[in-house]
């Protein structure tokens, strides 16, 4: 097949608008997935477009049938403009709305637009752009009214599962409608941005990833070509090339259908190459131009399922806070490489408490055991670990923490994730599925965005958390994510305590962050309403509101973001701080980074809380009982003069914080923050021994993303590049800190022992190389040869453009860092960037109690809190403690 000059599409009526919407304006989070009442429904023959029908009654109250009638009429007769387009899009706001609890299919971005004419936010050229766009959503929208069957449909022949990464067929077939595809129309085949999946092409047909396609007219012809496309089926943020087949030679009709496949291994192509992620519900998306005029049109998605493969690590779940005598369940879960829940046959394993052997776990075919009669009689801390019965496979749990009458319980929770319903991927019900059965997390929310969301899905949230939440099982929350950019409020996730008569109040008709403040506090009790903002699009820390805005998300997938709680108490308000995973494969609670944007593991929130109810849980959260952590389940107590994390205790000069931590794996630092400055640390890892022939050595690298200034955080700082050992051996070399396999790793040299070849990246955090050498000779050193990488840019800066690091070369000194560790610092622009040497304890501690008394000046309103550090890059940070001064939310 020949191919076409690529094309550039420049304002498409595409549905999914994914191209349409980003040509349009640099729109940080605009993107989309199919936008209908549930995605299983959507799979059900292909055919849900086609079942809308209006004979069955007038969906529409009359006098909203009148406004949508003239809506066509107007849109038919002139296009929209900047004097009648706001009336327009809320007419078809509420039309789509209808449309869509009926079962109608709509145009994914259809909300979007309607939120950006409303909102009235953007210059009057890109508003007319928009303007555009909506009027082609009326006419899809009354095409699909007026004549459902003039779409066709698709159906699939294979939908899995299939394993990760491997490579299968898929074919799916177009049933043409009533409206027949003329010469010079086609489809385009659109790709999901945030996957692993193979690269389409047409090139080689003995080439992994070739896709074909043909027509059971003979005359028919498809001509390949390129597209650039935007948005969440093309380079989301920018363009890339998308790939559409232009039909010749024939106009299909009813009687025709055209098949694509995904891997045609009829050339000799091994196949199509899925994702390396579990999912129930993968969108293969594929769009119809009819007419020949670049009027793509959505057709109801046809998924396919992914599941996990061998088991390749075992993990286990327990609760974090246990009474003596108590009843509790371990969860012992097999994963494959890529964190899935392994499939296939599950070895048997000896389980060890605290390094002893309790039990065995049979050999099975399912990957999740439940240990259901655990019970300790001794207050302390305990610990879970697994061996497979060969001892190739090994695991451990995060620490419980028994006592004799535990004051509360540590709930671990997610506050943020998405799935198919947004950006993301999987289903709403495989999203509460996984973070109850494979996460076993205590409470959840789907914290869906209100850019993209209609009424059917908000209420399909609302009966998905009915159904789920059992109080003092698992707890679902209510929730929805504001997603307004930076400039007018930034993201905000919000809450509510239950789900009677509970109204979101969306973008689109509340489109800046005052408008948000306003409406939750007039339709609800303020003690039904929790708001949390995050640091992905920065919410503004100038302005909070006191009763409903009690925490701040300070990690995520995204990096982490300290600074950005530190601004909001900076400002005075009182918050506490949490952790969530934004998610988007529906994995919230254990996430896994594979995403290049969303590079780290998802965080968690730490909820202190007397009993697993939903009320109690959302009570806590409300008077800021909470703490957070980058996902690992870190145990954290601190109090200052008697007062726990999140509270305001009497002013008094003398001033004595305490602490213990039990950790998940070995412990790097505890650090005291007051006032937003660092005023102590202990250093838990650092050893200062004498000089030795053997040594363990950790490198450090880190980078910091405050904007200093009311902008998004500095993306992702790169580290790729290449280190050689001088005068010692290397016996071995990891990184305990490396979590994201797509884009980070280190390997030795094949030919040059002592060299290391490694890719990290950090947003705020820290990841390391450790070294363990050998024959280390006085004059020792390591050599770090630093390649020119670019920053990778995530809910893009407003005022600075991603940076152009040069390359550099460090080196490090064996015998200078024997006694204090020795860093390298580089200033870029208003970050900076280090690397860090330091010789470390070969017998790491896992558990620590610390005090802190403050001998500096003092002042009412003082506030601290604690950052505690792992090996592993794992973090948790309390909520701060006030004292004196007054509280902002009394």
């Amino acid at each position: 097949m020949k191919n076409k000059q690529p094309t550039k599409l420049v304002i498409l009526a595409i549905v999914t608008s994914a191209i349409a919407t980003a040509l349009l304006l640099n729109q940080s989070d605009l993107s989309g997935s199919a936008n209908v009442s549930s995605i299983a429904t959507m799979a059900q023959g292909g055919q849900a477009a086609n079942r809308f029908s209006a004979t069955r009654g007038d969906y529409l109250s009359p006098k909203l049938r009148e406004e949508v009638e003239q809506l066509k009429t107007d849109v038919a007769s002139a296009p929209s403009t900047l004097d009648n387009g706001v009336d327009r899009a809320l007419v078809l706001w509420k039309w789509s709305n209808a449309f869509a609890q009926q079962g109608g299919v709509l145009p994914v971005e259809l909300p979007a637009i309607v939120a950006l004419v409303t909102a009235q936010q953007e210059p009057p050229a890109t508003t007319l752009q928009r303007l555009e766009v909506m009027d082609r959503f009326v006419r899809e929208l009354q095409l699909r009214e007026e004549q459902p069957t003039a779409i066709g449909h698709l159906t699939s022949d294979n939908g899995g599962p299939f394993l990760p990464g491997s490579f299968v067929t898929i074919e799916q077939t177009y049933h043409v409608g009533d409206m027949p595809i003329v010469p010079g129309g086609g489809f385009f085949i659109a790709r999901h941005f945030m996957s692993n999946q193979g690269q389409f092409q047409t090139d080689d047909p003995q080439g992994d990833n070739y896709i074909s396609i043909r027509s059971t007219n003979p005359s028919a012809q498809f001509i390949p070509g390129t597209v650039k496309v935007g948005g969440m089926h093309g380079g989301f943020r920018t363009e890339a090339d998308g790939l559409v087949f232009h039909l010749e030679g024939a106009t299909l009709t009813k009687r025709d259908t055209v098949t694509v496949t995904y891997g045609d291994r009829s050339g000799g192509s091994r196949g199509f190459q899925v994702q390396t992620y579990s999912n129930d519900a993968f969108p293969l998306p594929i769009y119809v131009d009819p007419r020949g005029n670049s009027d793509f049109l959505t057709l109801p998605l046809q998924p396919y399922k992914v599941v996990g493969g061998p088991v390749h690590a075992v993990h286990g779940f327990a609760p974090s806070v246990a009474k003596v005598g108590e009843t509790i369940e371990v969860s012992v879960r097999s994963e494959d490489v890529y964190y899935n829940r392994a499939s296939g046959a599950i070895p048997g394993y000896q389980v060890f408490i605290n390094g002893a052997r309790h039990s065995r776990i049979e050999p099975a075919e399912e990957a999740i055991t439940l240990l259901d009669d655990i019970q300790f009689n001794e207050p302390g801390v305990y610990r879970f670990s697994f061996e497979s019965d060969d001892g190739q496979i090994r695991g451990q749990s995060n620490p419980i923490w028994v006592q004799q009458d535990p004051q509360y319980g540590i709930f671990w929770g997610d506050t943020h994730g998405h799935c198919g319903f947004a950006e993301g991927q999987g289903t709403p019900e495989a999203f509460f599925e996984f973070g109850r059965d494979d996460a076993r997390l205590d409470f959840l929310t789907h914290s869906e965005h209100d850019l993209w969301m209609d009424d059917s899905e908000w209420q399909t949230l609302i009966e998905n958390v009915n159904r789920y939440n059992k109080d003092g099982e698992f707890i679902a929350i209510l929730g929805y994510e504001w997603t307004v950019n930076n400039q007018w409020g930034g993201h905000h996730n919000v809450f509510f305590r239950d789900t009677i008569d509970r109204s979101r109040v969306p973008r689109q008709t509340a489109p800046d962050l005052s408008q948000l403040y306003q409406r939750l506090a007039v339709e609800n009790d303020m003690d039904d309403v929790l708001i949390i903002p995050h640091a992905h699009q920065a919410g503004d820390w100038r302005i909070s509101h006191p009763q409903m805005e009690t925490l701040v998300e300070i990690m995520s997938m995204h990096g982490h973001f300290e600074w950005f709680g530190v601004m909001y108490l900076n400002h005075g308000h009182d918050i506490g701080f949490v952790a969530a995973s934004d998610d988007h494969l529906s994995h919230p609670g254990y996430s896994t980074p594979l995403a290049s944007g969303l590079a780290a593991r998802g965080g968690l929130a730490a909820v202190l809380a007397p009993t697993k109810t939903r009320d109690a849980i959302f009570d806590a959260m409300k008077d800021l009982a909470a703490y957070a952590t980058t996902g690992q389940r870190i145990i954290l107590d601190v109090d200052l003069n008697g007062a726990r994390m999140g509270t305001r205790t009497v002013n008094r000069d003398d001033r004595h914080l305490t602490g213990r931590v039990f950790g998940t794996a070995p412990l790097d630092s505890i650090a005291v923050i007051k006032n937003g400055k660092q005023v102590w640390n202990k250093d838990l890892l650092t050893t200062r021994d004498e000089p030795a022939s053997t040594r363990r050595v950790e490198l450090t690298f880190h980078s910091t993303n405050d904007p200093q200034m009311r902008d998004n955080p500095r993306g992702w700082r790169p580290w790729h590049g290449t280190l050689v050992v001088k005068g010692a051996q290397l016996k071995a070399v990891s990184s305990p800190a490396l979590e994201n396999r797509l884009w980070e790793f280190v390997d030795e040299d094949e030919n040059e022992p002592n060299r290391v070849h490694f890719a990290l990246r950090t947003r705020g955090s820290y990841k390391n190389l450790v070294l363990d050498l050998e024959n280390v000779t006085a004059t020792a050193s390591i050599e770090v040869y630093l390649d020119e990488v670019r920053e990778r840019t995530t809910g893009p800066s407003i005022y600075r453009p991603s940076g152009l690091l040069p390359e550099e070369t460090l080196r490090f000194s064996l015998s200078e860092s024997s006694n204090e560790p020795v860093t390298h610092s580089q200033s870029v622009d208003q970050f900076t960037d280090s690397v860090t040497l330091r010789c470390i304890r070969s017998d790491p501690l896992l558990d620590y109690e610390f005090e802190y008394t403050d001998s500096e000046e003092t002042k009412p309103g003082d506030y601290y809190f604690v950052r505690v550090r792992q090996m592993d890059g794992g973090t948790a940070w309390s909520s701060p403690i006030w004292v004196g001064g007054f509280s902002t939310r009394y």
